[in-house]
């Protein structure tokens, strides 16, 4: 059996827990800068070819990708909606505030001593 696709199955393994790990703490930078890695480990992983039948010490590692792939997909998901929570405080904490009405005033507005905010980004 070759090594080198027990190795890239490892190395994967060993990436997802620590970017999982990274997840839980909220350590987004740090869950970030392995993405590159991630990437690499994924590709050198389908670069080999199948082996049959498969070693059990290669369906346990698989089992194991399996499960953190999962847990890896929750916790992505999770950070995805911190982010969107944020970017949302912080496109509220920006816009300009509601035009305050008088009673009867007809439509003449209270000016407002907040100053008006101005764009966050000119681009998405």
């Amino acid at each position: 059996m070759s090594t080198g696709l027990l190795d890239a199955a490892q190395r994967l393994v060993d990436l997802l827990t620590q970017e999982n790990d990274a997840l839980k703490r909220m350590d987004f930078p740090a869950a970030v800068a392995l993405v590159a890695a991630k990437e690499e480990a994924l590709a050198d992983l389908t670069k080999h070819p199948a082996m049959r039948p498969i070693p059990p010490s290669l369906a346990t590692l698989g089992q194991r990708l399996g499960t953190l792939a999962a847990e890896n997909q929750t916790l992505l998901e999770r950070a995805i909606a911190v982010q969107t929570r944020i970017v949302r405080i912080v496109a509220r904490a920006g816009a300009p505030p509601p035009a305050a009405t008088r009673y009867g005033g007809h439509s003449n507005r209270i000016p407002s001593n907040r100053a008006a905010a101005l764009a966050l980004s000119t681009s998405a």
